[in-house]
């Protein structure tokens, strides 16, 4: 299955598929393979001393929760679970063995999975640890289990990882702007600039939609659009941007066979031809992509 649909994949992107479309159909791809491995280990566990099946839902965080997948993007997952399943200190059999069938079977079929089990809770413990695990969770996405112990998490999170925290979230938001560009180089004209965490990458618009939600409210650039904060032709620039971002880091990671954020000069020709910048010299052709990635 894995095999077949990553041939769909590369066959899209490279057929023109857009950055996001890409991104997504993978995430919808890994999607499709959970919810199954879910399903199938809750009928295969026995129930033990529980009379029916506890709550349990998979949970995508991270890049797999704003469904934007590359083709060789980790993939993080929260295993989230009734309080009754983690109450002592070693997790319930239940868990454990469902735990154990979904994670095995992804690694197993060589899938870079990072994943952690918690109850409601434990949630909003780590998010008001952490700015990272706080910012996961608000755009967390369920995938397979129960949607209302799903509901309940993001309930819990907005009441008191959100609402109480917004100004030190804010700065804390910005001085991770300021630590990626120090390292990363803090402008768009690098010659060979990181497309996630450089100046003007994937994060730099990300830190904007998570800066938005806290005080704002707004999920997406499309809500600040209809707020009249931005114009529609702006909003549709800054989409066409951040998906031909993704559709380069997608090249890129075909390009290298591997998880691969800095965009070297030895691939950059090699980029430039495979998203179709075609029609000129070698340097002419790597100067019109270089010119649109600014």
């Amino acid at each position: 299955f894995l095999k077949d649909e990553a041939a769909r994949l590369k066959k899209l992107h490279r057929g023109g598929g857009l950055g996001r479309e890409v991104c997504r159909a993978r995430a919808a791809v890994i999607d499709a393979l959970i919810r199954y491995l879910l399903n199938t280990a809750i009928g295969l566990v026995p129930l033990g001393k529980f009379k029916s099946s506890p709550a349990i839902t998979v949970v995508a965080i991270g890049g797999y929760g704003r469904a934007e997948l590359n083709s060789h993007s980790d993939i993080d997952i929260l295993f989230l679970c009734d309080d009754r399943l983690l109450a002592k200190p070693k997790p319930e059999e239940f868990l454990q063995s469902i735990t154990d069938t979904v994670l095995y079977t992804l690694w197993d079929v060589g899938l870079k999975i990072g994943y952690s089990v918690r109850r409601v809770r434990d949630c909003v413990e780590e998010a008001n640890k952490d700015m990272q695990s706080k910012t996961a969770l608000i755009e967390s996405r369920r995938v397979a289990g129960d949607a209302s112990l799903f509901k309940k998490m993001e309930q819990a999170v907005h009441a008191k990882c959100v609402k109480p925290h917004v100004a030190d979230y804010i700065v804390a938001r910005l001085e991770d702007q300021a630590g990626r560009r120090a390292k990363h180089g803090n402008a768009v004209t690098m010659q060979e600039p990181n497309i996630k965490n450089g100046c003007g990458g994937l994060r730099d618009y990300q830190n904007l939609r998570w800066m938005m939600h806290f005080t704002l409210g707004y999920s997406s650039v499309e809500d600040l659009e209809k707020q009249k904060v931005v114009s529609k032709a702006e909003a549709e620039r800054l989409e066409a941007a951040y998906s031909f971002l993704l559709r380069s880091r997608t090249e890129l990671h075909y390009q290298v066979d591997r998880a691969v954020d800095a965009l070297s000069k030895a691939v950059q020709p090699k980029v430039a031809w495979q998203l179709g910048y075609t029609n000129h010299s070698p340097a002419k052709r790597l100067e019109a992509f270089m010119g649109d990635y600014y």
